[in-house]
């Protein structure tokens, strides 16, 4: 179990690295889609219930709740209303190089909140794909041709 922390770790602080490079969530987006959020917000609870440590560091969230592999490129922001004692955060995944005939990629924006028993819980998450037919990367929330 520890080493499969450490990997994940060494993982997170990677993609954190690249990303301070190459930033790219502020994209354009033409629509967004809501997307459910019981399914990651079980996972989450689930992840309390087991003492994982994951479960207590949002910033880990796009790491455990979201597929990341076999992609061309992958941008994160994370923001806090506090940096101190966060209460609300957003999280920003730009997603490119699906392996998929017409969905290129995604950009989501995932928006949590700590609620009164100090876990957090995902509030609302939006997504947009981009299509691998257009020239230039736009997202929204049609469906790709």
């Amino acid at each position: 179990m520890k080493d499969h922390m450490k990997t994940a770790l060494f993982f997170f602080f990677a993609v954190l690295f690249f990303v301070s490079c190459t930033s790219n969530t502020s994209v354009n987006v033409k629509s967004w889609e809501d997307v459910e959020t019981d399914t990651l917000n079980n996972k989450i609870e689930k992840a309390y219930a087991e003492g994982v440590q994951w479960a207590d560091r949002p910033e880990l969230y796009v790491f455990n709740l979201f597929e990341l592999s076999g992609l061309r490129k992958i941008s994160y922001e994370y923001s806090a209303d506090n940096i101190e004692s966060p209460r609300n955060i957003e999280i920003s995944l730009v997603r490119d190089g699906f392996l998929d005939d017409s969905v290129r990629g995604d950009i989501q924006r995932i928006r949590l909140r700590k609620n009164n028993e100090g876990r957090w819980e995902i509030l609302s998450i939006k997504r947009a794909v981009s299509c691998w037919r257009n020239e230039e990367p736009a997202y929204s929330s049609e469906a790709c041709p």
